[in-house]
């Protein structure tokens, strides 16, 4: 009777572990994925879609504004700037899509994403929007260093003699100003209507007062982030949320090479699924006018759900020396930047320079100042996501705005000033899922996964031990009898 229940519990724990190796790592792991995939490809009755359309949750907008303590010593002396943080101010960030169309095939979806901001006094302590602070009159900077102004000897005149009435009559570089008109409702500079036409997205006029307004992200709200057209993921699961085309064209117009005019990846709202540790993730942003990737850096978890973490290293914005690739995002009078910083000049119509927070990964521009503290967990861009289905949990895009000033002989008031490249202010776009779209995101996608696991290992488990009773029962029947036969007496 042993020989039978050994011979019954080992093909038993056989068809368990050939049942588990088929089905767990087989049949059972595909349909997961197929289910995946139907849920992430961009269709009108798809999961993802609804999530893609609006943001599920606000995001966090952390302004950290760059004021500088000693601005008569820097004006008049050349000293180093001595920089003093202040921040955050936090508003919660919504986007969401508009003039959403699909094409007949379903392999397209066209679009238009418009942002909203909303100040929260609650995570920003201690802070105003009426706060006054001191920076950089970047209007006024940003003019001068201009480079049609700067390389024009006419306009150069015209300008030492009309800034004083553009800026009612300031006599310094830097100015005092209210956060509030600093980022959204606008400083004043005086000038004719006629301008409008050509100006950077920073200024806009203002009909009520007949006056330009200045300010650094009045623009976003006002208008939309442009028109894209990315890949739904149908034919391509791998590819889902690449864009195709950004304003109607194929390519960037802003670079000076096709390699950098290329438009690579998402815009960050939507991201492929079955991510690994190879896996390089590319990113278009409009706000820095170029694209950046990101790569695989460590495993994470957040509540409950396993996950990868991708960062965007600042060796991408290395100089032409380490990274011949960068060459035409130099300008095209072939002053290439340091190591850490990109010129967006052609971009924004101003000197506008890009860093990472504090100059993290760019020290020959963080010791132009003083005061910066540059940390990789506070100040380089991740990304936290669940790999199965290529869903946030965590995000933080990090950027520094910056402004290159020099000894300019044209105008008093920048004669005597140091050569630096003058931090404006730093914002961190901070995603971390809440619990109501963790669970959601656990009932939907991941509690599937998990539970396929468990199946898996489960039946490979019980199969083997079961195998393995039944085999040793085998193996002590066997030995049995001979036993009783030695114990015969002579």
């Amino acid at each position: 009777m042993a020989w039978n229940i050994g011979g019954w519990l080992a093909g038993l724990g056989a068809i368990l572990v050939a049942v588990g190796g088929i089905f767990g790592w087989g049949l059972l792991p595909s349909m997961i994925e197929d289910e995946i995939t139907k849920n992430v490809v961009l269709a009108k009755d798809s999961t993802s879609y609804k999530f893609w359309n609006k943001l599920p949750q606000p995001m966090e907008f952390k302004v950290y504004v760059w004021e500088v303590e000693n601005p008569d010593e820097v004006q008049s002396n050349g000293a180093k700037p001595k920089m003093k943080e202040t921040g955050p101010y936090t508003y919660l960030l919504n986007k969401t899509k508009e003039n959403i169309t699909f094409s007949e095939d379903g392999n397209f979806v066209e679009f238009e994403q418009r942002t909203f901001y909303e100040f929260v006094p609650e995570l920003s302590p201690n802070l105003s929007e009426d706060d006054e602070v001191t920076v950089l009159n970047s209007a006024l900077l940003g003019l001068i260093y201009t480079p049609d102004i700067k390389d024009s000897q006419v306009e150069i005149i015209w300008l030492a003699e009309g800034y004083g009435y553009l800026f009612d009559n300031t006599t310094s570089i830097f100015t005092k100003v209210k956060v509030r008109d600093l980022f959204f409702d606008g400083t004043i500079m005086r000038c004719e209507g006629s301008a409008e036409g050509s100006l950077p997205p920073f200024i806009r006029y203002d009909e009520k007062s007949e006056n330009f307004l200045y300010s650094f992200f009045n623009h976003k709200k006002e208008k939309t982030d442009g028109h894209f057209k990315v890949l739904t993921g149908k034919s391509d699961v791998s590819k889902l949320g690449e864009i195709v085309e950004w304003e109607h064209n194929s390519t960037l117009q802003f670079w000076s090479g096709d390699e950098c005019n290329t438009i690579r990846g998402s815009d960050a709202t939507i991201f492929p699924p079955f991510l690994n540790e190879e896996t390089k993730i590319n990113l278009y942003s409009t706000d820095l006018c170029r694209s950046l990737y990101m790569t695989y850096d460590q495993k994470i978890g957040h509540s409950g759900i396993d996950g990868h973490r991708y960062v965007v290293d600042p060796v991408q914005l290395g100089n032409v020396s380490s990274m011949p690739e960068n060459y035409c995002y130099c300008p095209p009078n072939g002053a290439c930047l340091k190591d850490g910083a990109n010129d967006l000049t052609d971009c924004y119509k101003v000197p506008v320079i890009f860093s990472m927070p504090h100059f993290y990964g760019a020290p020959h521009y963080e010791q132009m100042v003083e005061n910066l503290k540059p940390n990789k967990e506070k100040h380089q861009m991740f990304l936290d996501v669940e790999t199965n289905t290529g869903a946030p949990l965590r995000a933080g895009r990090r950027v520094q705005f910056n402004l290159m000033i020099k000894p300019f002989r044209n105008f008093n008031i920048t004669r005597n000033l140091p050569e630096a490249a003058f931090p404006l202010f730093w914002v961190d776009e901070a995603l971390e899922l809440n619990k109501e779209n963790t669970d959601l995101l656990k009932d939907i996608f991941v509690n599937k996964v998990s539970l396929v696991d468990t199946v898996r290992w489960t039946l490979l488990g019980v199969g083997c031990v079961l195998f393995l009773i039944g085999t040793a029962l085998h193996c002590h029947k066997q030995t049995a009898p001979m036993k009783n036969i030695d114990e015969v007496p002579m």
